[in-house]
């Protein structure tokens, strides 16, 4: 088969279709990038080989991966495995996805080393997430484990008790509501799903906790009264004043300010 023509896609200019000349007729045959026009030299009048034509169909395969891998990194770093997996969606053939990744490497788009830097700086310094939990995420990103043990590493002990003790001091305002204790408690939990160690979270604690003044707590525990004592409304004086008791211990408060909270609630139902 012979070439026709080549006319310019109306909606890409990059793109050209190509039509060969089949028995006095011209007919389409397919699509290129105008690289792989300019590539395999391809002109009017030219005779095409199959093998010459599955060359160009491959050419075009890659390039077609490749274009769309650059617009997928255009709008932020990516790991080499979410490219890969993008083009796999795109139904792509495997040997244009390697040749597609393989090219944006060399070219330095694509850098599982230099893309965890980012990843572990980004993360760190813009939400409350420790190394267990960004080490987990780089690895469900399939970065290497040489690469991911490294960056994670280049957080110092300092920065992680700092970025926890950041969370504890925010949190300990509501200590005005619950018991220290409590309070305590609901941020080691917290820190621990999101990926610090008890080392880190322990010295944060003990680092960054003020020391709270007796009539927060009280105040703290006499809100917490107040709705207890609505709750067990149906009950005789002590038996209420037992579960209260109870549920006030629950909740982390110290016995010598659930007394004194107990002892101020009577005074002011009275």
């Amino acid at each position: 088969m012979k070439i026709a023509k080549f006319t310019t896609q109306q909606k890409n200019k990059d793109r050209l279709n190509v039509f060969i000349e089949r028995e006095g007729k011209e007919e389409f045959a397919f699509a290129i990038d105008v690289d792989v026009f300019i590539k395999y030299g391809l002109a009017k009048g030219m005779e095409l080989e199959d093998d010459f034509v599955q060359d160009v169909l491959e050419a075009e395969e890659a390039q077609k991966a490749y274009k769309l891998a650059v617009n997928y990194l255009s709008y932020r770093m990516r790991a080499i495995s979410e490219v890969q997996d993008y083009l796999v969606k795109k139904e792509l053939s495997e040997t244009a996805i390697k040749h597609a990744i393989t090219r944006l490497k060399e070219q330095r788009y694509l850098n599982d080393a230099e893309f965890a830097k980012a990843y572990v700086q980004t993360k760190f310094n813009t939400s409350p997430s420790g190394p267990i939990k960004i080490k987990r995420e780089l690895e469900q990103l399939r970065i290497p484990a040489d690469i991911v043990e490294t960056v994670v590493a280049s957080i110092t002990h300092e920065e992680l008790v700092e970025k926890a003790g950041k969370f504890v001091k925010r949190k300990q305002m509501e200590t005005n509501r619950r018991s220290a204790t409590e309070v305590q408690q609901r941020i080691q939990q917290t820190l621990m799903q999101r990926g610090f160690t008890f080392d880190i979270i322990s010295e944060a604690i003990q680092t960054f906790w003020e020391e709270e003044d007796e009539d927060v707590e009280i105040a703290a525990c006499l809100k917490q009264a107040e709705k207890l004592s609505r709750k067990f409304n149906g009950y005789d004086a002590f038996e209420r004043k037992q579960r209260m008791k109870m549920q006030l211990r629950r909740k982390g408060f110290p016995y010598d300010v659930i007394e004194r909270t107990l002892d101020r609630l009577v005074q002011e139902e009275s």
